[in-house]
């Protein structure tokens, strides 16, 4: 665990438009110390609080792993405490929150400053276009996690944080009351990183997420291999 004052956190507020590539350590440094930033400052009384969350990112780019044997970054609230940094502990994984493995290739262009919601809803269902496209041709289940909050339909789901229908908000696991919201605090947003070789020359939408019925056929093999298949 580290704690805030390790991660430089003046560096939330960064002069370049494209600083890391996404899955490098420096942004998984970044990300989880910016998640500490954004929840200290909210002042919350973290002993009423027992979450943690994680993204793990698979078949990143071996360049991008700097010696690391996994790619992501995790937060954590436990004992009153705020901690996080660039690796997931089992303990962060065992307590409810919210806990994503996704393959590097399907995010990483299409991914912004860590917690924003800009574009949310374009890149949303551009990403479940691609996880169905790719569930036909046998990868993967078809689903994304943040799914159940792309709702467009009139009525409003029962917790509006996650999207479930079997809770309310004030009872939501995922998003608790006060943690989404401060880490949805974000004023800023520009587009934050680097665009990576690996994924250059693939279509995708102008969020970045790849069109996969759009690529020919050897794009399609190349980009089934970023996915480890």
């Amino acid at each position: 665990m580290v704690n805030v004052s390790f991660f430089y956190a003046r560096e939330s507020v960064m002069p370049e438009f494209e600083k890391w590539e996404f899955g490098c350590l420096r942004w998984c440094e970044f990300a989880s110390g910016l998640g500490i930033e954004r929840i200290t400052t909210e002042n919350l009384d973290l002993d009423r609080y027992a979450w943690g969350f994680s993204e793990e990112y698979t078949h990143t780019p071996e360049r991008l792993m700097d010696g690391r044997e996994l790619a992501g970054y995790h937060l954590m609230i436990k004992n009153g405490k705020v901690s996080g940094g660039p690796f997931i502990p089992q303990k962060c994984l065992d307590l409810p929150g919210f806990h994503a493995v996704v393959d590097w290739a399907l995010i990483a262009h299409s991914s912004y400053l860590p917690f924003n919601t800009v574009g949310y809803l374009e890149r949303g269902n551009a990403q479940v276009k691609l996880r169905r496209e790719l569930k036909e041709i046998g990868i993967g289940d078809g689903k994304w996690s943040l799914e159940s909050g792309l709702k467009t339909d009139k009525k409003p789901p029962r917790c509006r944080a996650c999207g479930s229908e079997g809770h309310d908000r004030v009872d939501c696991p995922v998003w608790p009351p006060g943690i989404g919201e401060a880490l949805g605090n974000n004023p800023d947003h520009r587009w934050r990183l680097k665009r990576s070789p690996e994924l250059e020359g693939f279509p995708e939408t102008e969020w970045g997420v790849p069109i996969f019925s759009d690529m020919n056929e050897d794009q399609k093999t190349a980009f089934k291999k970023l996915l480890g298949h």
